[in-house]
């Protein structure tokens, strides 16, 4: 018996899985006794779907299609009562009994985790907590699963992953991502998303997607905040920023500004040894950069013709016009036998930079009974600007001394677009989606070198490069979730097809790539009963690399040191599978990955030369093996505690500069204690103390040292809650800095590094306007859900 290609397929689809694991809302009722209270009547009006609790006062509500959404409860003999609900964290109705009026009336407590685990991500909620005190940056270093290694973000040991704010992409390199992130307000972010295996409808560069979810309104009318930061490391640094949320009828909009200035050090000890000549350089670098003024901005908003259609639209963008720095950098050379000082040479680098990123996206949602079709475009700009005049002055042994002097000009222009089409169709038991996608990236980077022998500044073609990458992504992809019982099965597949063109002036590199691959996705989850979940997955992911290390132009940090990327760089191909266990909010997790062909900045000496040369090239492969749990504990109702464990077994395979095959390998382990402590009964006072310690890791050849950070935040609200201030102690102990060391072949060195982490902040903050959402004691809705 023949079956048609339809049938077949839809029968497929039946079998497929997917997404969204989060659209349900669970709930708990009960009276002031902590008695269950059933048969209570709980409906979402969007959906005009209504379920009813249990004997035991529980109930759960599915197929949610998006947040927020308005709530209304009902129960015979109890006035009806209205609430915004944003977002799928579990709540705790109490049903408080009015003795005077005989009325009941419901109090809507929501008991957030800090901590959630979801079938493809681990959610890490910061809002309303003392870490939003925090910028956005540290809150990334205080993320359960993410590790800072060497000022690098990485996840399971994998630093092939990407970065994206509101599930959008950003252009920054990490040090640029750092920049916007140290300077976002963390009262803006909402919560942070570590998606280890993303499903198909994300794309599929990186290994794991670390999405930040900044802060949306749903409040009706208008509401401002002006927020102050102070910070005190070993320079001083200030922030003024203020925020304006305006929501009525049809329309939410929300800007965000801060300005900042302020001055930044880092402090880097390097030390190379050269074992045939018997010498060891030591350089002792303090840089400090000024920041007279950084801009950070965001704007967002939302128009809804009718109940079934969404526009959404906005723009963000950091601008730093003039970051400036004069370093001075003494660099010793001595005898290894004798220990003696034989030469000496001093480098004086002059350092200006420009940067300006810009992201700007167009969105439309149409809904139709259970379609929802979307479309989605996206605009960003990225311009940098880096100028640096270089002397050095040379005293060698057996030499006269001498001055070099030489200068250069970088210049870099990337813009991309992308857009894409999604369906989606759901109901009870089967979600289906598909869509197509398109990008494009232009980027062009020129590198002009003059040189100063002569004691003026002489262009050398030579030296000099123009670099150029054009890149087009077709993306195609389908995904579906099928429920049933305790079952849950989620499974998407996706083809990109990329190709890519560059070309090198200096060196002479022309390239031209097509490649089309295929990312399959695979989730199981199974309900036990009393709160327990098992879940598998599997995911292929591929990391393409950066645009800048693509160019294989030199860029000279002093005489003997320059940055050099490959233009034959490889995409770096990864496999990810992992098994979690859920008991209540315990949540333990094992996983494995391989990465084939992985990408990172590797320093090697040159005997011949006596040059470092950080090369950004392709190891062999890796591999990360590992296990992690976290638990969040209500010791008392003032004090919570959480923890977040891992181990893991890292190897690393690269050759080496005598083309032999050299493993590196590790067992890592991380910890990350934090508790918060409400002072007071008025919930005016809070307290956060968290701890994080990192042990010895590793990165292609090198190993990193262990590193610490303890981090103490007290805040205090006044005013009726409308004024904030807050103070922060980061990095108490100054622990938080690492050594990275090699010793292989012909190859020697290591490196001190320390970012001034420990520092302490003032915060304060002024909200003003509409900030809590108003009870509604009647069945008429709100301006804002008549909007939603």
């Amino acid at each position: 018996m023949k079956t048609s290609l339809p049938k077949a397929y839809g029968m497929l689809l039946l079998l497929l899985p997917v997404l969204l694991w989060s659209q349900n809302i669970q709930g708990h009722v009960e009276n002031m006794k902590g008695e269950a209270v059933a048969e209570a009547a709980i409906e979402i009006r969007e959906s005009k779907k209504t379920v009813y609790s249990d004997r035991e006062g529980n109930f759960i509500l599915e197929g949610i299609a998006a947040f927020p959404v308005s709530m209304s409860i009902k129960k015979p003999d109890y006035g009806d009562y209205e609430i915004v609900i944003e977002n799928n964290t579990p709540l705790n109705m109490i049903l408080k009994k009015d003795t005077v009026k005989d009325i009941e009336q419901v109090k809507i407590t929501a008991k957030k985790p800090l901590l959630k685990r979801k079938i493809d991500r681990l959610e890490f909620n910061i809002d309303q907590t003392p870490l939003q005190n925090l910028n956005a940056w540290e809150i990334l270093k205080n993320t359960p699963n993410i590790l800072v290694k060497n000022e690098e973000l990485s996840v399971r040991g994998n630093s092939q992953i990407m970065v994206t704010i509101n599930d959008k992409k950003t252009l920054m390199s990490q040090e640029q991502l750092k920049q916007l992130l140290e300077n976002t307000d963390g009262n803006n972010v909402s919560s942070v998303e570590v998606i280890t295996n993303p499903p198909a409808k994300y794309e599929a560069q990186g290994s794991a997607i670390i999405n930040i979810k900044m802060k949306q309104n749903v409040l009706s009318g208008y509401k401002g905040r002006i927020s102050t930061r102070y910070t005190q490391a070993t320079y001083a640094k200030g922030l003024i920023g203020t925020s304006q949320s305006y929501n009525t009828g049809k329309w939410q909009l929300t800007g965000n500004y801060n300005f900042v200035t302020g001055n930044y050090v880092r402090y880097n000890y390097d030390v190379v040894t050269f074992d045939q000549d018997k010498t060891r350089w030591e350089s002792d670098m303090v840089r400090k950069t000024n920041a007279r003024e950084q801009h950070v901005y965001n704007f967002s908003g939302l128009y809804a013709p009718d109940s079934l259609s969404t526009v959404q639209f906005g723009f963000d963008g950091n601008n730093s016009p003039d970051r400036n720095g004069h370093y001075l950098i003494p660099t010793r050379i001595f005898n290894t036998e004798t220990g003696q000082q034989q030469s000496y040479y001093l480098t004086s680098n002059q350092r200006k930079l420009y940067n300006n990123s810009f992201n700007g996206y167009l969105t439309y949602d149409r809904k139709s009974g259970n379609h929802t079709l979307t479309w989605a475009n996206n605009f960003s700009t990225k311009r940098f600007k880096e100028s640096q005049d270089v002397e050095t002055l040379l005293d060698f042994a057996g030499q006269p001394e001498n001055t070099n002097r030489f200068a250069t000009k970088n210049a870099q222009d990337i813009s991309l677009y992308s857009s894409q089409l999604d369906y989606r169709y759901t109901d009870d038991k089967l979600t289906f989606e598909s869509g197509l996608k398109y990008s494009f990236v232009k980027n062009q980077s020129g590198l002009s070198f003059l040189d100063g022998t002569s004691g003026v500044l002489i262009p050398e073609p030579a030296k000099s490069n123009l670099f150029r990458y054009h890149e087009n992504i077709f993306a195609a992809y389908l995904s579906s979730e099928y429920k049933w019982k305790k079952w849950e099965m989620k499974a998407g597949l996706r083809s990109e097809t990329t190709l890519i063109k560059t070309g090198s002036d200096n060196p002479v590199v022309e390239n031209r790539t097509l490649k089309t691959g295929l990312f399959p996705t695979l989730y199981l989850m199974y309900s036990l009963k009393d709160g327990q979940q098992l879940g598998f997955s599997y995911g292929k992911r591929i990391d393409r690399p950066n645009y800048d290390f693509l160019n294989p132009s030199k860029s000279y940090y002093n005489l003997y040191a320059y940055f050099q990327g490959d233009a034959n760089l490889r995409s770096a191909v990864i496999h990810n599978l992992s098994l979690t266990y859920t008991l209540k909010d315990w949540n333990f997790e094992t996983y494995f990955s391989y990465i084939k062909d992985p990408s990172m900045e590797i320093s090697v000496q040159d005997p011949q030369t006596f040059e470092t040369v950080y090369h950004y090239t392709n190891i062999d492969h890796g591999k990360n093996i590992g296990a992690n749990f976290s638990k969040s504990f209500s010791i008392r109702p003032f004090w919570k505690l959480n923890l977040f464990a891992a181990g893991e077994y890292q190897e690393s395979y690269f050759f080496g500069t005598d083309t032999a095959l050299y493993k590196n390998d590790v067992f890592f382990y991380n910890a990350n204690v934090s508790t918060q402590i409400t002072l007071d009964k008025a919930k005016t006072w809070d307290l956060n103390v968290s701890y994080v310690y990192n042990s010895k890791t590793i990165q292609g050849s090198f190993d990193i040292s262990p590193s610490q950070k303890t981090t103490v935040i007290i805040n205090k609200k006044m005013f009726d809650k409308h004024l904030e201030a807050g103070l922060v102690f980061n990095d108490i102990f100054r622990t938080d800095k690492n050594t990275l060391s090699t010793r292989y072949a012909d190859q020697n060195q290591y490196f001190k590094d320390y970012r001034d982490t420990r520092y302490f902040m003032i915060n304060l903050k002024y909200n003003f306007g509409n900030q809590k959402v108003k009870e509604a004691k009647t069945g008429t809705k709100t301006a804002e859900q008549n909007r939603l």
